[in-house]
């Protein structure tokens, strides 16, 4: 008995009674929070055929060197903005530029030595040489035929003849010579005048140039370096506007078509739209995967959106419309991946969780909600499966408004856009001004 007794004693001893701490935190758990609620409406929303693909540029040229030469300067890093023909890359064309330097002399030199005018046809018998050479072989032509006079008169020797026929015949060769000569020399002019423009075309290749507008993707080039002709020394990507690139699945081909608008949303700017529109429709189905490439067309003048993205894309289909139950966006809550909504269960709430969808305005498309429910829209964070609730102040306006002739004395039936806060006003100061008169009574 009295082992029994010193047991009761010590554990009467152990327990201890509940201090301040534990007393607030069981109040606060009990207290009722304070929130607002919405009713779930339905409404007609179009349907989407849902898609995701990855951006690309419009343009991507990996620019190379067309001469060969030592790196002297790098004009632009990854992200430069540039325009079509702006300078990148400087090579030394020193060397380049003595070769034009040396042909440009001697296509002057060719010049010079024919006597040629370039606003001219080219006549070879106006070059000086030929025409001395023609001015010799007429006067020798001419020896000859006095000397054969003399010669069939008897007043000369067959000698002198025969010596002045010889003249006529070297001075012809030598005319037909010169003839030649000039003819090469015109020809060397043009052969130098070519080694010239390629020179020039060196120096001029020195300078690597952007082909197009748009933006430095990569750079694999630096100062110093020996770059052979070939060798790519930047990346150029035209990122305005941008490709979409998709793949849609046999069964939404007939719901695609060119011209259809397109809204797309990526994760790096979560909740904002940029719309396109769909430019090319692939010609056949990839055998494997069944799906059809199809490409949009994006605008990106401000540039946030970068090649290499991923993005999810919708397609609207006009002919089709479906019901939907939406709810304020306040009225969703996330936790990790997952979206949450409670909804009132009397004087208590029950959290479901749904799957958003389309937004519109301040509601959202929400699954695993009826219309008419209603759903809170404050004080989220509070909120627990089974947590007691009491409605305070006006909720967000669910866009369902109660008909204008029917006067309402419930807050509740009410929300708070302009219009049916004014109404629950009217109706409240209507109902005190009725209770005033009946208490004179």
């Amino acid at each position: 008995m009295s082992f029994v007794f010193v047991a009761a004693v010590a554990l009467t001893g152990c327990r201890r009674k509940p201090g301040p701490v534990g007393d607030a935190a069981r109040a606060a758990a009990s207290k009722p929070v304070t929130t607002t609620f919405a009713r779930a409406v339905a409404r007609d929303i179009p349907v989407f055929v849902e898609l995701s693909g990855t951006l690309a540029a419009d343009e991507e040229s990996q620019v190379a060197t067309q001469v060969a030469g030592r790196v002297s300067e790098v004009l632009v890093d990854i992200g430069t903005r540039v325009k079509k023909g702006d300078p990148l890359v400087r090579l030394d064309t020193r060397e380049a530029s003595l070769r034009a330097a040396q042909a440009g002399a001697t296509v002057t030199q060719a010049r010079e030595r024919l006597a040629f005018d370039s606003a001219k046809v080219f006549d070879p018998d106006l070059v000086p040489e030929v025409k001395a050479a023609k001015e010799a072989a007429d006067l020798a032509e001419q020896d000859a035929a006095r000397a054969k006079s003399l010669v069939d008169s008897g007043a000369a020797p067959v000698a002198t003849w025969d010596t002045a026929r010889s003249r006529a015949e070297q001075a012809r060769a030598q005319h037909a010579a010169a003839l030649g000569a000039a003819r090469a020399a015109y020809a060397g002019m043009h052969a130098a005048s070519a080694q010239a423009g390629i020179a020039s075309k060196q120096v001029s290749d020195g300078v690597v140039r952007a082909p197009f507008d748009g933006a430095i993707a990569e750079r694999r080039v630096a100062v110093g370096e020996f770059a052979q002709v070939g060798r790519v020394v930047l990346v150029v990507v035209a990122d305005d506007p941008l490709r979409l690139k998709l793949d849609v699945a046999e069964e939404d081909i007939g719901k695609i078509a060119i011209g259809k608008k397109v809204e797309v949303e990526v994760a790096a700017f979560p909740g904002q739209v940029f719309s396109g529109s769909i430019t090319r429709v692939g010609a056949s189905l990839r055998a494997l995967s069944r799906t059809l490439p199809v490409e949009a067309t994006l605008p990106n003048a401000d540039g946030k959106l970068k090649p290499g993205l991923f993005a999810r894309a919708r397609v609207a289909v006009p002919d089709l419309r479906e019901k939907g139950v939406f709810v304020p966006v306040s009225a969703v809550g996330s936790t990790g991946a997952s979206s949450r909504v409670y909804v009132k269960k009397g004087a208590k709430v029950e959290e479901r969780l749904v799957k958003a969808g389309l937004r519109v305005e301040q509601s959202v498309a929400v699954t695993g909600v009826t219309v008419d429910e209603e759903v809170a829209t404050s004080n989220l964070s509070e909120l627990r499966d089974g947590a007691d609730v009491a409605p305070g102040g006006l909720p967000p306006c669910n866009g369902s408004h109660p008909s204008r002739s029917v006067a309402r004395c419930s807050r509740r039936s009410w929300c708070s856009c302009s219009w049916c806060w004014g109404r629950s006003r009217t109706s409240a100061s209507a109902s005190t001004a009725s209770r005033r008169s009946t208490s004179r009574w």
